[in-house]
């Protein structure tokens, strides 16, 4: 797949999203379903007028808007999946917040989130929230020096499952990265692919006894895999599971607290430019292992 044009990898791909999107999400007999743009002509319309338990239901189109989930435990939802389902932020400004105090009943499912451009989050920025994001395509976002170019958390723990991330771009400042989290923050980061990002593909910048869990992602053609700021003990974080390769750099960890390095396991770590910076190698350690993923062509 990874020695096809973008514009194939990113058709192929997107059929592992639509998977992920139709997964059913359980929905209380009493919510009331909202159509866009039949019921409300706009998603932020429709959030307005939405209460909890409430399902927002997008039917396909590319949507200009800059939306809020205001608070609300909503499902908001494509009816087709990311491929045809789009909300543009037009290049300037966060494309979708969720400014707390939203929880995992809070769902965003099954849209593509592209041309965001904001200092924090350009696909989606969160403060004190910690909402499902699950089987969409982040695409095109990007940082005014900032931190996360598609998904930015400030003190948040959402559950991020099933996307795709795919060419969005930020600098090198200290917390930039696609996927980035900030103070007290605990995010579960799973099933993912990051693929063609010049850019950090996740970063963690974090205070001691947070608790992050990365797992299960695949990690490829980025300028960093994985960063870890490790200024305090970092050995509360867990990445397992990974495939990190063709980056720049496969994990990269900065200031490293001795004896308390970020807790690294099962990770498959190939072919990047430099596997481990800042770090030693870790292959043949704690289930370690760098050897050709063998990705389909």
């Amino acid at each position: 797949m990874l020695n096809k044009p973008l514009s194939q990898k990113l058709k192929a791909l997107s059929v592992i999203v639509v998977v992920a999107a139709s997964i059913t999400i359980a929905v209380s007999a009493r919510a009331i379903i909202i159509r866009v743009p039949e019921d409300q002509a706009t998603i932020q319309n429709a959030i307005g007028a939405a209460s909890t338990g409430d399902v927002i239901l997008v039917s396909p189109g590319t949507y200009f808007e800059h939306i809020n989930f205001m608070g609300k435990a909503i499902i908001v939802r494509s009816v087709t999946g990311p491929s045809q389902t789009i909300i543009d932020g037009s290049h300037f400004d966060t494309v979708v917040r969720f400014l707390g105090p939203e929880d995992r009943q809070s769902v965003l499912s099954g849209f593509t989130i592209q041309n965001g451009y904001a200092k924090f989050g350009g696909g989606i920025g969160m403060t004190y929230a910690s909402p499902t994001i699950t089987g969409n395509i982040f695409r095109a976002n990007g940082l005014a020096q900032g931190s996360g170019a598609a998904i930015d958390g400030n003190s948040s723990s959402p559950l991020i499952e099933g996307n795709i991330f795919f060419r969005n771009a930020c600098d090198t400042q200290l917390a930039a990265g696609v996927v980035s989290f900030v103070n007290f923050s605990a995010p579960s980061i799973f099933n993912n692919i990051f693929v063609n990002n010049p850019c950090r593909a996740v970063t963690m910048t974090l205070p001691r006894d947070t608790f992050p869990v990365i797992a299960n992602n695949t990690i490829v053609q980025n300028s960093v895999g994985i960063r870890v700021q490790a200024g305090v003990p970092t050995s509360t974080q867990l990445y397992a599971n990974n495939i990190i390769a063709q980056n720049t750099i496969g994990l990269e960890v900065e200031a490293v607290f001795p004896g308390q390095e970020p807790t690294w396991t099962h990770n498959l770590v190939f072919d990047n430019k430099i596997n481990y910076s800042g770090t030693p190698d870790q292959t043949g350690l704690n289930g370690n292992i760098s050897v050709d993923p063998m990705f389909l062509a």
